[in-house]
């Protein structure tokens, strides 16, 4: 099934929904892969899903931290 969708999104569409999609989600806490919640700092305009986080201890880049990514919307 999921073969059968590949291709048939129009690309630049998504990519604008989801940039217009995450910029709603600056502010909010999200739970990332490492189980840790922590709040969106900002989000990259080239890179929507890549977004800066701030912890207590500084901000996190999620472009150079790979291994994480955003594993769920809290609020």
């Amino acid at each position: 099934m999921k073969s059968d969708m590949f291709g048939k999104l129009n690309s630049e569409i998504l990519l604008e929904f989801i940039s217009r999609l995450m910029t709603t989600l600056a502010g909010k806490e999200v739970m990332l892969t490492n189980k840790r919640t922590w709040t969106i700092f900002m989000i990259n305009p080239y890179d929507p899903l890549k977004v800066l986080i701030k912890t207590s201890e500084g901000i996190i880049d999620l472009r150079v931290e790979k291994e994480w990514r955003i594993g769920r919307i809290i609020g």
